[in-house]
């Protein structure tokens, strides 16, 4: 009940943000989101139309939505700058990011999800982060501004000192999570490590030898909001 009150929720004020500009800009909204079981209220809104369905319920019957998917949070900023995204779906790390280097020009609207997100590798020889090495890829959808990557950060200050946050920054790579779950499976592109989430880790933990170093959960302490969606405060 609670899930499906959040949908509407989100509907409607993406509706009516939609509703206060349609009329003199666009009449398609474009919302981005990435790949993951994380993003499911964005594909609830698209299978069943919630958007253009509360969007005509204002008085906008002639709305359209374009759904796109995007690898990280690196082509979202990018395309939320440029004004070819409208609303953008990321984790809350990366839109605060964000929000400071375009100086509040882009701004969340809503909180999306709240999930784990499992540092999961398949090297013997990784027990904790301290054992990671040259010998190691780490896969994160975007690095250093993605959640993973800034999580990755956030951990290693915590184990290794502040002034340390970006020892592990030269192992990660820029990887989707489709594309990072082939790679840790296949044990390709030297990728043998993955900031994962649903449903890639329920894949990756399968693999003979695959175990589970920390999750977002560990390293904050507590469950907190992990996607938000955002817009250009000019759109808005």
């Amino acid at each position: 009940m609670r899930f499906r009150q959040s949908i509407i929720a989100l509907c409607a004020a993406l509706a009516a943000i939609a509703a206060t500009n349609v009329r003199a800009e666009v009449s398609e909204i474009t919302i981005a989101q990435q790949y993951g079981v994380s993003f499911l209220p964005l594909m609830v809104m698209e299978k069943f139309k919630l958007v253009e369905k509360h969007a005509a319920q204002l008085g906008l019957p002639g709305v359209t939505v374009k759904w796109a998917k995007v690898a990280g949070p690196s082509v979202m900023n990018d395309g939320l700058i440029s004004g070819a995204l409208h609303f953008a779906s990321q984790g809350a790390p990366s839109s605060i990011t964000l929000w400071d280097k375009t100086h509040g020009q882009i701004k969340g609207v809503s909180a999306l999800t709240t999930y784990p997100l499992y540092l999961v590798t398949r090297n013997p020889e990784v027990k904790t982060l301290a054992d990671f090495s040259t010998k190691d890829k780490i896969a994160v959808p975007s690095v250093k501004i993605s959640t993973q990557a800034i999580m990755l950060q956030m951990a290693s200050a915590k184990a290794f000192g502040e002034k340390e946050y970006a020892r592990l920054d030269p192992l990660t790579i820029s990887l989707s999570h489709p594309d990072a779950t082939l790679a840790f499976l296949g044990n390709t592109a030297g990728v043998n490590a993955h900031f994962s989430t649903s449903p890639f880790y329920e894949q990756e933990i399968k693999v003979p030898g695959a175990h589970l170093i920390t999750t977002s959960y560990e390293i904050l302490g507590d469950p907190a909001t992990a996607l938000v969606l955002t817009a250009r405060a000019k759109f808005r």
